[in-house]
């Protein structure tokens, strides 16, 4: 095509053919002439492939504020270049992570030290890698680990701002256990943020005459509205207990609404406040109601107080209760009162029970539900056998559960030295299990904790340690005269001979290499081979790391399951159909396997 036909073409013509156009286009468009060029300098076309290319931002950039702004008070190409190198950037460190098993805790930490501006990147490597890729399982294994890293200091931070006392809105405080089990692409503390602001919008849509009501009636619309979506509440109510039910992005963005009473309050409490409705939880024993407080000038009918705004809140004109969880009704005063009474509460203690309570105590509340929901499952899984299905990850809610006590401490600042050093051998135990990445909360967050406290020794010694351990090269294994008797290598499959699990091996011993009280408990020298034959480090269907006898394996040759699956990624690249086993990413610790 002549260029000078792009020179007769109208700006508005070249602007909508560059609206078409992803980045790379637009620049070699830019580069067929002079009209062309001045068009992809336009701040509009710059800003149309940042909203299209990143979902997320940091808060340093402002991104709400610049997109409601003028496209020209904006240097929307400059912001893309450097968010592209941003990408850049980390994607070679990641790289590099896949590539050796040195330095990879440090590379986590440092992809994820950029902030949330690189969990676009990382989403679209954990989800959209293809089956086919060499490095599959890995490469998704490690940036659902830098997403997990990410989501999960985002939520450490929030518990420390409460924990501070500072201003933090509620739906975060809740939110923050989600980050831990976050899995799909919706659940995000924006993403429950944006969803909060629709209701709102949609009760209003509803009622264009809301803003003129009286709180009252608003509190009620409010309830009304939810309990219509079923995004409060329990359809299934013998399902109390479990453990998706404690958390408030499940309850908000999953096919089915539930949640326990405390996540639809919180979900009440968060929608109401965007209302102009002043709504908190309650420190009611057991049940978890809303409390609504009229404004300081008003009754909850919308008429000016005798009182000049000098309220106890203590009539039933400056303080109503809501029940979500189970009616749209008001709860009268007095059934609260009656069912205190019943629980042996003493008078003095009924408006205490009444009344609000803070994002502390609301934190604190859930992270003991998420306990007793997690023990619930566990029983469960010991009785029927086998991993419950359509749950969050139950080590992730245990892991969150952990950190909030560790952060949160007590209700009682006085006992929150005691309560950490209950909850810290636990957390260290579950963070060496299974979140070993985690280096950097247990250096920057639990050290300050323990300053000048006897604990302190130990955790800067399992610092040292774990820091040398990922700097030092592994220590390799190879194959030699004196390993041919090993029948089995890293990457096969089998299940246990003895026990009903499955797994896979990531290392061996030519013979059993743990302590003589290990194998005294173990009863190993029971076994036909007893204690002189090959033992294999692997990892089983329970995420557990075990130590196996050989006479104890059955190699199997079919694909592993889905949740073996999703494990190996931490070890091996992808399964060979072929070979029947899985491909090793840990070959400078095993170069022959």
């Amino acid at each position: 095509m002549d260029k000078s036909s792009f020179r007769n073409l109208p700006d508005e013509l070249l602007e909508a053919i560059v609206y078409y156009l992803p980045p790379d286009a637009t620049l070699a468009f830019g580069s067929t002439c002079r009209a062309c060029n001045k068009i992809t300098y336009e701040p509009l076309v710059w800003r149309r492939h940042c909203r299209h290319r990143w979902h997320y931002w940091q808060d340093k950039d402002d991104i709400d504020e610049r997109l409601h702004a003028p496209p020209v008070q904006t240097k929307w190409r400059q912001i893309y270049n450097e968010r592209a190198m941003v990408d850049k950037q980390a994607l070679a460190n990641f790289e590099a992570l896949l590539g050796t098993q040195q330095y990879r805790i440090q590379r986590i930490e440092e992809i994820s030290n950029v902030g949330y501006g690189i969990k676009d990147l990382f989403l679209a490597l954990r989800d959209d890698t293809p089956d086919d890729a060499e490095d599959v399982l890995a490469r998704r294994y490690y940036a659902n680990a830098v997403l997990g890293q990410l989501h999960r200091g985002t939520a450490l931070e929030k518990w420390a701002r409460v924990q501070k006392r500072q201003m933090v809105a509620l739906e975060e405080v809740l939110g923050a256990y989600d980050l831990f089990v976050l899995t799909g692409k919706r659940g995000d503390l924006s993403d429950v943020e944006k969803e909060l602001d629709r209701l709102a919008a949609g009760i209003r849509a509803r009622d264009p005459d809301f803003d003129a009501l009286s709180i009252r009636v608003k509190a009620i619309r409010v309830a009304k509205y939810l309990r219509s979506e079923q995004l409060v509440g329990n359809p299934n109510e013998h399902d109390y207990h479990a453990l998706r039910n404690n958390f408030i992005s499940i309850a908000l963005f999953d096919s089915v609404h539930s949640s326990l009473p405390l996540q639809s309050v919180a979900i009440y409490c968060a929608v109401a406040r965007r209302l102009g409705v002043n709504a908190k939880p309650s420190n009611y024993p057991y049940h978890v109601h809303a409390v609504i407080e009229a404004p300081g000038d008003v009754t909850l009918d919308g008429k000016e107080r005798e009182d000049g705004g000098e309220s106890t809140h203590e009539s039933a004109d400056e303080l109503m209760h809501m029940d979500p969880w189970r009616t749209s009704d008001e709860v009268p005063r007095d059934s609260l009162t009656r069912r205190l009474v019943q629980m042996g509460v003493q008078p003095p203690q009924h408006a205490y029970h009444l009344g609000s309570t803070s994002n502390l105590e609301v934190a604190l509340r859930t992270g003991r539900n998420i306990m007793n929901s997690v023990q619930e499952v566990r029983q469960n899984q010991q009785a029927i056998g086998g991993r419950p299905s359509g749950q969050p990850d139950v080590d992730a809610a245990w892991y969150s559960m952990l950190w909030s006590m560790m952060i949160l401490g007590d209700s009682n600042p006085n006992q929150t030295l005691h309560r950490r050093r209950q909850v810290l051998p636990y957390l260290i135990e579950h963070y060496q299990t299974h979140f070993p990445e985690d280096l950097c909360f247990i250096e920057h967050t639990l050290v300050p904790m323990f300053d000048s406290e006897r604990e302190l020794h130990v955790l800067m010694h399992l610092i040292t340690a774990a820091r040398k351990a990922d700097q030092n090269k592994k220590a390799p294994s190879p194959r030699s005269t004196a390993t041919s008797h090993l029948r089995y290598k890293v990457g096969q499959y089998f299940h246990h001979k003895r026990y009903p699990y499955e797994g896979f091996v990531i290392g061996w011993d030519v013979k059993c290499s743990a302590e003589d009280r290990w194998i005294q408990q173990m009863r190993v020298d029971d076994l036909p081979r007893g204690r002189n034959q090959p033992f294999y480090h692997i990892v089983a269907d329970d995420k557990s790391v075990r130590y196996v006898a050989e006479e104890n394996i059955n190699i199997l040759e079919h694909k592993p399951t889905a949740p073996l699956m999703d494990l190996a990624g931490r070890y091996f690249n992808r399964w060979d159909d072929d070979l029947k086993a899985f491909v090793s990413n840990i070959r400078d610790e095993y170069p022959d396997d």
